[in-house]
């Protein structure tokens, strides 16, 4: 938080700080008013409380599912060597979220308020961010704002789910905000937080730093050449940082999205998934919250709707692109850091006149799909990977050993039942009864493999049954008549 308090005193908004009087500058919103407060009003205190009180009792609502147990496997490791080992095989991942859950595990133990605390915390310091940015743009009353950011299916889904998201989405929007001061009063020491706030994203999901390209080059048309100058360099210190990291891990990405059998392409299915889970909230929520972007976009200041418009096509655009290059799957969570640019353009211009009522139609229609969609969201049915590892610890209380088909780790089983630590086995080795657990993840090569290999060592398929939505299938070796 201090990069950001260190922007918000920085840009004081004075004539003599950048030289000339900023409403005169051509590109930049007119009438801004030096006095303007980034403190949270009394309507926006209230949303934020009532948030906070919904975010607590959410975090602790639904069973981790297995890309949260993947991650608590990491972050739970004895040391930070290791967990920076384990970290290289999420695809993608930087160390930072792992290392913010690390701490709550620690200190709270293992249980879903642990492990999704820190998305939780970054959750609502992005709401309070949020509020900050918009009342400095000035395009949109903030409270409408902060409503359907705070609404929005894939934000809260994020803010609640123990992965590195919601962590992520907080530094892409403070460094998004961060630049919008260097805009409008350039400086070194805006210049290195900003820096601080990019490196900061990049170390927790690499793909932060897109929305960054498309809102600085949105300053360049502006003509704000010291901002570039500085915005560039900062970016360009940020990504050096970021280097090391990437040259660490690429090997471990390539290897693990090769395993892991993905792939891409750029079929029209992923046009229209983008289109119907930009918003998290499926086509009714999706389309009217880019429609009401639309009609924001038409009404809102010319670097406003710029800026904002630059990172919302720079982060689609760059997390497809880096899906080409890799060869891995395009996943809405992907753009989730365009949502903020994407809702602020939404709220643009409003109120607006009775005659156009169109974009807050679009907005209303937005809030109510919105909130129907969170509701089924928490309330479907989750996994149960704790009662899976009891069901495996039984299965195997007989002597018989345990084969987790690869690409999935034995240790999500191992991280809720210690005891299972000695019972795993390969189809080479194993003497005695065999229990594949297979999962809905479970690719259907690896448990052919399985099953082969153990045929070709006298098994023979014995038993299934199902436990906690695990597949338990049980050989034996010998004769079928035995």
């Amino acid at each position: 938080m201090g990069q950001i308090v260190a922007c918000q005193r920085k840009a004081g908004w004075r004539a003599g700080a950048i030289g000339k009087d900023v409403t005169s500058v051509p590109g930049l919103p007119p009438h801004r008013d030096a006095t303007v407060s980034s403190v949270p009003g009394r309507r926006e205190l209230l949303l934020l409380t009532v948030y906070a009180g919904v975010l607590v009792w959410l975090a602790g609502l639904r069973p981790l599912w297995l890309d949260e147990v993947l991650q608590l496997v990491a972050s739970t490791q004895p040391d930070l060597r290791n967990v920076i080992r384990w970290v290289t095989y999420n695809l993608g991942g930087a160390p930072l979220g792992f290392l913010a859950q690390r701490e709550f595990v620690l200190a709270l133990g293992l249980t879903p308020w642990a492990a999704r605390a820190a998305p939780a915390i970054f959750g609502l310091l992005s709401a309070m961010t949020l509020v900050g940015f918009a009342r400095d743009l000035k395009c949109g009353p903030t409270t409408v704002a902060l409503a359907a950011f705070l609404v929005t299916p894939l934000q809260l889904r994020y803010a609640v789910e123990g992965r590195p998201y919601s962590q992520a989405l907080f530094f892409a929007l403070a460094a998004l905000w961060c630049l919008w001061r260097l805009a409008q009063a350039p400086s070194w020491r805006i210049a290195a937080a900003y820096a601080a706030l990019v490196t900061a994203g990049l170390y927790t999901q690499p793909l932060t730093v897109a929305v960054q390209l498309g809102a600085l080059a949105a300053v360049a048309t502006a003509g704000r050449r010291r901002t570039v100058l500085l915005g560039g360099v900062a970016l360009a210190i940020a990504c050096l940082f970021f280097v090391p990291w990437y040259f660490y891990v690429r090997s471990a990405w390539h290897f693990g999205i090769a395993a892991s059998q993905f792939s891409f392409s750029m079929a029209p299915r992923v046009l229209r998934m983008l289109v119907r889970e930009i918003s998290g909230g499926g086509y009714v929520a999706s389309l009217s919250l880019i429609g009401a972007a639309a009609f924001g976009w038409c009404r809102a200041d010319s670097l406003v709707r710029r800026f904002l418009l630059g990172s919302v096509i720079s982060g689609i655009v760059c997390a497809i692109a880096a899906d080409a290059v890799s060869g891995y799957f395009f996943a809405v969570r992907q753009v989730l850091f365009v949502l903020p640019a994407l809702v602020l353009l939404a709220t643009a211009g409003l109120p607006s006149p009775r005659r156009k009522f169109w974009q807050p139609a679009l907005l209303a229609l937005f809030l109510v799909a919105s909130l129907v969609k969170d509701v089924r969201y928490f309330r479907s049915p989750g996994e149960d990977w704790p009662g899976a590892a009891r069901a495996l610890l039984a299965a195997t209380s007989h002597g018989a050993c345990v084969i987790v088909p690869s690409p999935e780790p034995k240790e999500m089983y191992q991280l809720f039942e210690p005891a299972l630590s000695g019972r795993f086995c390969n189809p080479r080795d194993a003497t005695g009864p065999v229990v594949i657990a297979q999962s809905r993840y479970t690719l259907a090569s690896s448990l052919e493999e399985a099953t082969r290999a153990l045929v070709a060592q006298g098994f023979h398929a014995a038993t299934e049954t199902s436990a906690s939505g695990v597949r338990l299938l049980v050989f034996l070796r010998g004769d079928k008549g035995l």
